[in-house]
């Protein structure tokens, strides 16, 4: 795996770490509140930081403070390392990648398409029950639907919502039992709890072979339901009355396998019971609570966009190559931007120096002809690593032409 991925798996892991810690805190208050730390968790690993730290970039106007390009010079790559260079997010290093990475994408593509095709197989059942379902007159604000397929109340579909109900679900609950059930499934209606289902699913379906994506979504599913359990009993639904309602539901239920499918009888149900039946009351988050939640949030997103918005641009230009100097007249270096551009500055460097400090630079595979002699002096603005290496090598008489992710450089042909 590359560099970048591996630093945006520690520090998704590391925001995951966080939000236990914080859900633990919070485990005497709302389960709609822990709900939402565990989907933040979850949204971060389809935001990586590299990609806050470039967007600040891109907002930041031209200039650099001249204390922060100070701050820079004294210390502050060891901060653009730990948030992954986004020149490295933006523009992968050109040249062939390593059998490591070519294996690990193939196994990665296996494991992505085998889950993909999981999930559309128990789609597709789901979309037949649906076809062979007969519409039900119940008082709800979504459509209603029965079928002798389908043996757990669940809520299926995004964007136009419909409520699947067993058949004979009526016959089987007391009608207070079913006001209670059916208030379950709008619950997670008014929630959109199968939108925030499906955004988990397209982070499972990328980092699938990542443990605590999983462990997330089992917490997710847990928290979803104590949440809209929560909801029933403080809309006045009598608790023991609802707990018996999901009991004989489950006795004849076969659990909806696809996640983003809602159901009244989902998560673990012992822990769900025994919180129904206990009916604490949910301790109110203070004020300063929801102040110190709303800064963390609120720190987790702009802390990355305003490194890249003051410093990041002044870390890279404080990094240097030094091109190796065989003489004592021979110096120069490289100054690296983001979005692999360079500034070359070398007076009388051997070419072949010059061109081993650009390939450093730039993280590709070159290899030079030992035909490649003679010195260079070289004084060039921002440009793109590539069309400085064009510049270079025309000076020189030199061709380029790659080959398996390297790139050959020699003298033209006379």
């Amino acid at each position: 795996m590359s560099a970048a991925l591996l630093d945006h798996l520690w520090q998704s892991s590391l925001v995951a770490l966080g939000a236990w810690i914080l859900t633990f805190h919070l485990r005497n208050n709302s389960a709609r509140l822990r709900f939402g730390v565990w989907l933040a968790a979850s949204i971060k690993f389809l935001i990586p930081f590299s990609l806050l730290v470039l967007i600040g970039e891109q907002l930041r106007p031209g200039g650099m403070p001249e204390g922060v390009q100070m701050l820079a010079a004294v210390g502050q790559s060891e901060i653009a390392t730990l948030l992954v260079s986004p020149a490295q997010f933006a523009l992968p290093a050109e040249g062939g990648p390593a059998t490591g990475l070519i294996i690990f994408a193939t196994i990665w593509s296996c494991g992505f398409v085998a889950l993909l095709i999981r999930w559309c197989a128990r789609w597709t059942h789901i979309r037949k029950i649906m076809r062979s379902a007969t519409p039900i007159d119940i008082a709800a604000p979504i459509p209603t639907m029965t079928s002798l397929a389908f043996r757990e109340p669940g809520v299926v579909g995004i964007l136009r919502p419909v409520l699947l109900l067993p058949a004979g679900i009526d016959s089987h609950l007391t009608p207070k039992q079913l006001r209670a059930i059916l208030k379950h499934e709008l619950c997670h209606v008014d929630r959109r709890d199968n939108l925030s289902a499906a955004i988990h699913m397209v982070v499972e379906a990328l980092f699938w072979f990542f443990p605590p994506v999983w462990w997330i979504g089992a917490r997710m599913i847990d928290e979803r339901e104590r949440a809209c359990d929560e909801a029933v009993v403080q809309a006045g639904h009598d608790a023991q009355m609802y707990a018996e309602g999901i009991l004989k539901v489950c006795r004849s239920y076969l659990t909806t396998e696809l996640p983003c499918v809602s159901g009244a009888a989902g998560a673990n149900l012992k822990t769900r019971l025994e919180a129904i039946m206990k009916n604490a009351d949910m301790r109110e988050l203070s004020r300063g609570g929801k102040l110190v939640l709303g800064v963390l949030a609120l720190s987790a997103v702009a802390a990355p966009v305003l490194f890249g918005l003051t410093v990041s641009n002044a870390v890279y230009a404080a990094t240097e190559i030094k091109a190796p100097a065989p003489a004592a007249n021979q110096a120069g270096k490289i100054e690296l931007l983001p979005g692999k551009r360079v500034k070359l500055h070398f007076q009388n460097v051997e070419v072949r120096s010059l061109l081993k400090s650009l390939a450093e630079a730039s993280q590709v595979n070159m290899l030079v002809s030992d035909a490649v002699t003679g010195n260079v002096t070289v004084d060039l603005a921002e440009m793109p690593w590539d069309q400085a290496l064009s510049i270079v090598l025309n000076s020189q008489g030199l061709v380029k032409r790659e080959k398996d992710g390297i790139l050959f450089v020699e003298p033209a042909s006379p």
